[in-house]
């Protein structure tokens, strides 16, 4: 890829609903000020003065300068208000997290690197997973692998180095973490080590780069990964944590970046009807949040790094600048009709941010269910391709991907048997699980385990499967600018395979399920106009141009 850079200093070098709820909102602002970390943003004309950001006892957190971005921890953020150049200051929150809905089994199977068998090859996948034959990378793998030369990093919550599904392509000498210690998150072990304390990075890595083992493999397995741990092991990250790992990205000269995870901001400022963007202290400093992502994803752009993102699990219509733009959610804060399910007035971050490309999730197929299975019946029965039930939507999406959902791709709380919710499969010789197969970090109980995996549902799924095809992509055509990557993407689809049915989450008050389930009996949400341009094709994108 053709890449402009430059030396960038670094000092100091997101049943998760209801944590999800509190995590990922805009804070309120503080009465008194105390010492926080601030967000700085400055013009980009701003020859940033360093000495008179640490007078007073300030400190320099994160040192973003060459993206006119800077993280102060400081006791007068008014003070910092008046620094020359700047024009925004943001406190420091928990505005990312992993996200919200996803849902993972969990088993443990004995492997070991020195296995000799493989399980994909150029004529087909690994049975379990379905999702790799359904984006044609086998017929990809024909043309590449991928290559050394192509670097992705995975932004998330860190990789397990040791697990048997990562091979040796894992650069763990260039991978980092930018966790803070935080009183919230007992579970954090050791904030500076890079390795997974959480699970979700490892299955995120070994999606887009794991070796071709015996159960699994990546889909670019000769691709350079790296880890970079912004999330800590309760799956919520800082701002500036996320930032200072975008940005020492590119100083290690990444091509693609993956980032499953996701949040709200108030974007848009105050939008009366919002639940929460209604006045001046619900926004805060959201837009100077958003101003800083958007800052830094248009310079990793002008330097050669592509972002690659999840659009987030909560089934809310994201309009084409990334703001939500309806009245309500699949239970978002409760399941059942509650004004905070109502994310209307909100911006996504960073699936909403411009030049990022956004993934939605489809799932395999929707099992049709007997009449006593399900609260209110289903749709899309025997379809494939659905809009998996929990996946945001609308114009702002570029590309879908498989993620998976439960059997019946209905939310799970109106499920009535265990066949409805499945996400394993029957049997091992069937292989005809519904949800996402991969490695996983952690046990059940939290340790770090070489030999989990998991049957796992989400667009933090369906995004790993695209940045996996944007590698084997670059692999083949290595002199494209992360611009042209970027649209060269949104060409290598395929047709959906049928007419989707998932309709969206229930608008009208007057109905049931307002507010906080599926619109029951009423049409699919459009295919083209709010699922992308296509499911990602891998054959596709490294196809001749």
């Amino acid at each position: 890829m053709k890449r402009y850079r430059a030396a960038i200093p670094i000092l100091v070098l997101a049943g998760m609903l209801a944590l999800t709820f509190l995590a990922s909102l805009p804070e309120r602002v503080e009465a008194v000020a105390k010492t926080d970390n601030y967000i700085l943003l400055y013009n980009q004309q701003t020859k940033i003065d360093k000495n008179a950001l640490t007078k007073n006892g300030n400190k320099i957190i994160f040192d973003l300068s060459q993206a006119k971005v800077m993280v102060v921890r400081s006791n007068n953020p008014n003070e910092l208000k008046k620094v020359p150049g700047v024009i925004g200051l943001a406190k420091d929150k928990r505005s990312v997290r992993l996200p919200g809905n996803e849902v993972k089994n969990i088993t443990t199977v004995p492997q070991t690197k020195a296995a000799a068998a493989q399980c994909a090859s150029v004529e087909t996948s690994c049975p379990l997973q379905w999702d790799l034959a359904r984006i044609n990378v086998p017929q990809a793998w024909k043309t590449t692998q991928g290559s050394k030369a192509v670097r992705v990093a995975v932004v998330d919550t860190g990789v397990n180095s040791s697990h048997d599904a990562l091979g040796s392509n894992y650069d763990k000498a260039s991978s980092r973490s930018f966790v803070q210690p935080d009183a919230d998150c007992p579970q954090e072990v050791d904030a500076s080590n890079p390795e997974d304390q959480q699970g979700h990075g490892t299955w995120v890595a070994t999606h887009i780069g794991g070796r071709n083992g015996t159960l699994m493999t990546g889909i670019a397995p000769n691709t350079t990964l790296v880890g970079i741990r912004v999330l800590n092991a309760c799956g919520y990250g800082y701002d500036s944590w996320i930032l200072a790992g975008l940005m020492y990205a590119s100083t290690i000269n990444v091509d693609i970046i993956n980032m499953s995870l996701g949040g709200y901001v108030c974007a848009e400022g105050i939008v009366p009807e919002s639940y929460y963007c209604n006045n001046a202290e619900s926004v805060g400093d959201s837009q100077t949040v958003w101003k800083t992502y958007t800052q830094i994803v248009k310079f990793l752009m002008e330097r050669g790094t592509l972002i690659i993102a999840a659009a987030g699990n909560d089934h809310v219509r994201l309009d084409r600048e990334g703001h939500v733009a309806g009245p309500s959610s699949v239970a978002f804060a409760a399941p059942m009709n509650h004004p905070a399910n109502n994310l209307y007035g909100l911006s996504a971050v960073p699936a909403g941010i411009p030049g990022v490309i956004t993934v939605a999730a489809t799932n395999r197929i929707t099992a049709k269910g007997g009449p006593d299975e399900t609260l209110y019946g289903q749709y899309g029965e025997n379809l494939k391709d659905q809009l998996s039930y929990y996946s945001n939507f609308g114009r702002r999406i570029d590309v879908s991907a498989p993620g998976g959902s439960v059997n019946y791709n209905i939310p799970p709380f109106d499920c009535k048997s265990t066949e409805c919710s499945r996400l394993r499969y029957t049997s091992m010789a069937n292989a005809d699980n519904p949800g996402d197969f991969g490695a996983w970090g952690v046990d059940a109980n939290g340790n770090p385990c070489a030999t989990c995996y998991a049957f796992a549902i989400g667009t933090s799924m369906a995004a790993p499967q695209v940045a996996g095809v944007a590698a084997l992509a670059l692999a083949a055509h290595p002199n494209m600018t992360a611009k042209e990557l970027s649209a060269w993407l949104k060409k290598s689809v395929t047709r959906f395979l049928n007419k989707n049915e998932t309709p969206s989450a229930a608008e009208d008050p007057a109905s049931p399920h307002y507010n906080y389930d599926m619109d029951y009996g009423t049409p699919g949400i459009p295919t083209y106009e709010e699922m992308g341009k296509g499911v990602i094709d891998a054959a596709k994108a490294v196809a001749a141009k």
